[in-house]
């Protein structure tokens, strides 16, 4: 369970307040699991994933799929962008995700030069339905614990998530 306060509990004198150094040991101990969770709590598990393409998706891929997903559609150059990698890298990605029928690309009406990614078929109902059923876990989490602000709690995410892609300048 996250972590539930500034104490460990209640001791002999009352609660025993917990250190910054104990707190930030916890959740670093609780991010394994939360990727392992979110992983696993996928539709993926209940044959969707299966029934979205026939092969498995690469680590790459499925980051691909979650940066669509998020975006809705991308220019190639966000693509790129986003997932850090070359303009040559994504668009050899982008052909093996068409290949497998997880993604399409579209022309801008305005302007034919520009292309952009959209998810697929199958894997735009995918990508919902995993959203969805994270933000089901979320809202309810979100009940059990009232007195967290959630804008600070998804802005520490975000900083911790720049930070662990090396993203924050430190």
């Amino acid at each position: 369970m996250l972590v539930r306060g500034p104490t460990d509990g209640a001791g002999p004198g009352g609660p025993t307040p917990r250190s910054p150094e104990d707190t930030t040991a916890r959740l670093a101990r609780l991010l394994p699991e939360l990727a392992v969770a979110l992983y696993q709590s996928a539709p993926h598990h209940t044959g969707v994933h299966r029934a979205a393409t026939a092969e498995p998706l690469t680590g790459r891929q499925m980051e691909a799929v979650v940066l669509i997903a998020h975006r809705r559609r991308v220019s190639m150059g966000e693509f790129a962008d986003g997932l850090e990698i070359s303009r040559a890298a994504a668009s050899e990605l982008v052909a093996r995700l068409l290949e497998k029928g997880v993604v399409r690309r579209e022309a801008d009406p305005a302007d034919r030069r520009v292309v952009y990614v959209r998810l697929a078929g199958r894997a735009e109902g995918y990508a919902a339905a995993m959203h969805d059923e994270w933000r089901r876990h979320v809202d309810a989490v979100f009940a059990r614990f009232p007195g967290i602000d959630p804008d600070t709690l998804i802005d520490f995410l975000g900083a911790l998530i720049d930070r662990l892609k090396g993203r924050d300048g430190a």
